[in-house]
């Protein structure tokens, strides 16, 4: 279905006190968060908007300010207004993998590994060791990577790993785009079954701000949490950063 098409099913109030402008914007942006729009895909010309609607030019256009702030599209001079390659990502709360869930959401997407290392220090890691089951003196392997969508930098995942899982990633050296999950789950034949993982809000320290290409102090998603077995054995302890700008947390609470 064309976007033409999917604006036939929609519709704006002119008698409601909610302004044109953004009742044309929460159109627009409930096709791009729905995926009706996909990254890509060209939105309808501002003339198409004003006739479909009868509204003025301007509204339409206060309506595209709006979402270009919001990164939600980007408009090519000579050729049209598009639903960004990078727009806000939804974070579901389900047990997939970075590349899986990016992939399925339409985006091209690779990691840089930033390093890999076996690590025994107990005090300097201590709720990875704790996630993880870990005592002193026993080996992990901590996996750092950089997330990319559409060439931008997105997120940085820390994967702390029990040795004997891990130790196949280090030599020789996992590749890039590697998936962990898929290692894990096809390679060592363990299925996993969920993860328990807390979200809350921070800001860019210069490091992450750097690697993140955003400016320090901008606002981030950290998340932490150990992902488990069939078994109930945990075989991840994940600590992520993740770009607020770029990400958004959606939560379904049913009863």
């Amino acid at each position: 279905m064309n976007p033409e098409q999917l604006l036939q099913d929609t519709h704006i109030d002119k008698s409601s006190y909610i302004p044109l402008y953004i009742q044309v914007r929460d159109i627009l942006k409930d096709l791009i968060n729905s995926g009706k729009l996909q990254p890509g895909d060209q939105i309808p010309s501002e003339n198409e908007l004003s006739a479909q609607y009868n509204i003025s030019r301007m509204t339409v256009r206060q309506a595209s300010q709006e979402l270009m702030r919001e990164d939600l599209i980007v408009i090519r001079r000579g050729e049209g207004t598009f639903v960004n390659s990078a727009s806000h990502t939804q974070m579901l709360l389900k047990l997939e993998g970075f590349s899986s869930e990016m992939a399925k959401l339409g985006y091209r997407n690779h990691s840089r590994v930033l390093d890999i290392q076996m690590i025994e220090a107990f005090d300097s890691f201590e709720l990875a060791y704790s996630g993880l089951e870990k005592e002193p003196g026993d080996a992990l392997v901590r996996i750092r990577r950089v997330r990319y969508v559409e060439e931008t930098p997105f997120a940085i995942e820390t994967s702390f790993l029990p040795f004997t899982i891990g130790q196949g990633l280090m030599d020789p050296r996992m590749a890039d785009d590697a998936s962990i999950y898929n290692y894990i789950e096809k390679e060592l034949h363990i299925r996993l079954s969920r993860a328990d993982h807390v979200i809350q809000p921070g800001l860019a320290e210069l490091e992450t701000a750097n690697l993140l290409e955003i400016p320090k102090g901008s606002p981030v998603l950290k998340l932490h949490g150990t992902t488990f077995s069939m078994k109930n054995k945990p075989v991840e302890y994940l600590e992520g950063i993740y770009r607020g700008d770029k990400y958004e947390l959606k939560v379904v609470i049913t009863k």
